[in-house]
């Protein structure tokens, strides 16, 4: 946002120089004076509001996984340059964290180009059909509407840009009030619902649909506990070509990119044109040498990893039938060098290594060492490092099915809410639940959704509006505290000011009705 902010003051600057000058656009190049004549153009806007997407996911796990009690991080004496990323997990962040503000970015750049897309496409070229006028406006406020939604639980009240910034007038907003910004939400995802189709075949193209902007809304008003609203947007999602994959495990092949388990996901794509992911590369140890993990073609000196690692505590929450914890957690076996640091040996199954390093799991120097499979897919033949194809899972048909039994069980039918749950346990290798009491139900409702969404930017947020997050974290840093003697006596105070992450410290300065969050 501030790139915006420091452009828009450029083109005033400009602007005040000569009025003419910027009324010349370059001949041969692309810029706004000569886009947004044709249908082609608009579509390709939309591909560029596509792309924020990526930009946010790089990062969101800090924010949203390791926030929670799924995942941690390996301590590396050696290196202390990652302390940003350290503190968000230990809640002990503040205004000045640069992921904060990598996010803060991402979204709101996100948000400028859809008010881009839908303030031009007011006036459309001559020839755009009402169905291709459709689709680009359904997609824009579809996007526009998941910028908000992801900025809002992070941060609670933002400013609500629908226009184009185009001055400085205009790029200094006040904070909108909470209520205002799901308001705004909730009125473009349904527009969106309207004007979008199901998807047509799969595997998907990966953009969005009716089924990703009625899952989404379905799960703000989930969010904001009206459950009778949510309900039949979930349903009208099972009627539009869905359903669970077999194999648990093969979810996440690249294979099985925007397959029928898809609802939304973001796109990555291997190569030098900058659409590579590169999430193994994090959720892997630091090593100076890959091949023993990610095959003999892709052998690098990885300082990218140790983020995201799965803690104790989740590897305790799966059944021993689940098949889900084998698919989702691996273990990889090595050992140190003259330096001491980690050399991986080999990548074995969890099932037989559940703790075997005991309380050293989360240490560099350990000989074991946890990562996240879901985004590992070996060999990787890539003569690029930090160059991967698998793209990142935002809905689930599994996650749509939970949230579906959730919204009937607080509505008081838990008889009509096991059906949708059941399809996700026997999926797993599980026997059916028989709980029959809104409570009980309750409760194995939000462990499924633990263990099946494990690792997929859930678990934070799911905390956070269960009002779970103060008890469950608090609770969790104490053992925390008691494994790991580096982390400091101020951590883990999660007090309800920690429930929404502070307000980017560079924002606050050059916006001056911005007001910052309590407790930062």
């Amino acid at each position: 946002m501030k790139n915006r902010i420091l452009f828009a003051a450029l083109a005033l600057a400009t602007a005040s120089c000569s009025k003419n000058f910027v009324t010349l656009y370059p001949e041969g190049q692309v810029n706004e004076g000569t886009f947004y004549n044709t249908v082609s153009e608009y579509q390709e806007a939309v591909v560029g509001a596509y792309t924020p997407l990526r930009d946010a996911a790089n990062i969101a796990f800090y924010l949203e996984e390791m926030r929670a009690d799924n995942t941690f991080l390996d301590y590396n004496a050696k290196d202390r340059g990652g302390s940003g990323s350290e503190q968000l997990a230990e809640f002990l962040d503040n205004s000045s964290n640069t992921t904060i503000e990598t996010m803060w970015t991402a979204d709101f750049q996100g948000i400028q180009r859809t008010n881009i897309i839908l303030d031009k496409i007011k006036t459309p070229p001559t020839g755009m059909t009402d169905s291709a006028k459709n689709l680009i406006i359904g997609q824009s406020e579809a996007l526009r509407a998941h910028y908000y939604f992801e900025l809002v639980r992070l941060f609670g009240p933002v400013p609500l840009y629908l226009h184009e910034t185009t001055d400085a007038q205009n790029a200094f907003l006040p904070r909108s009030t909470t209520d205002s910004v799901y308001a705004q939400i909730i009125s473009d995802l349904t527009d969106a619902i309207a004007k979008l189709s199901p998807p047509a075949s799969f595997p998907q193209s990966g953009a969005v649909t009716k089924g990703m902007a009625a899952t989404e809304l379905g799960l703000v008003y989930l969010t904001l506990q009206q459950y009778d609203k949510a309900t039949p947007l979930f349903q009208s999602v099972t009627q539009m070509g869905y359903a669970l994959l077999p194999n648990y495990a093969d979810v996440f092949k690249t294979a099985n990119k925007n397959s029928t388990e898809s609802i939304f996901e973001v796109q990555y794509k291997s190569g030098t044109d900058g659409q590579a992911s590169q999430f193994i590369y994090d959720f892997i140890p630091t090593t100076p040498s890959t091949g023993a993990i990610l095959g003999p073609a892709a052998d690098y000196n990885n300082t990218a990893g140790s983020w995201n690692i799965p803690t104790q505590d989740i590897v305790n929450n799966y059944d021993t039938a689940d098949t889900r914890l084998d698919a989702s957690i691996g273990v990889i076996k090595g050992h140190l060098d003259a330096q001491t640091d980690f050399l991986p040996d080999s990548v074995v199954s969890i099932l037989n290594n559940k703790d075997t390093a005991g309380k050293g799991m989360g240490f560099t120097t350990s000989l074991t060492h946890r990562f996240i499979k879901k985004q590992y897919n070996p060999p990787y033949n890539t003569p690029l490092e930090y160059n991967t194809d698998d793209n990142w899972p935002v809905y689930r048909y599994a996650d749509l099915l939970l949230m579906l039994a959730e919204s009937l069980n607080e509505q008081g039918q838990p008889g009509a809410a096991l059906p949708y749950l059941n399809q996700v346990r026997q999926r797993a290798g599980l026997a059916p639940s028989t709980a029959s009491d809104q409570t009980t139900l309750r409760t194995v409702i939000a462990h499924e959704r633990r263990v099946e969404l494990a690792f997929e930017n859930h678990r934070w947020f799911d905390l956070v509006r269960t009002s779970q997050a103060i008890p469950v974290m608090t609770a969790y840093g104490l053992l925390q505290k008691a494994a790991f003697g580096f982390l400091l006596p101020t951590s883990y105070n999660v007090s309800a000011n920690k429930l929404v992450y502070a307000i980017p410290f560079r924002e606050t300065q050059t916006n001056p009705q911005l007001t910052q969050n309590p407790g930062y």
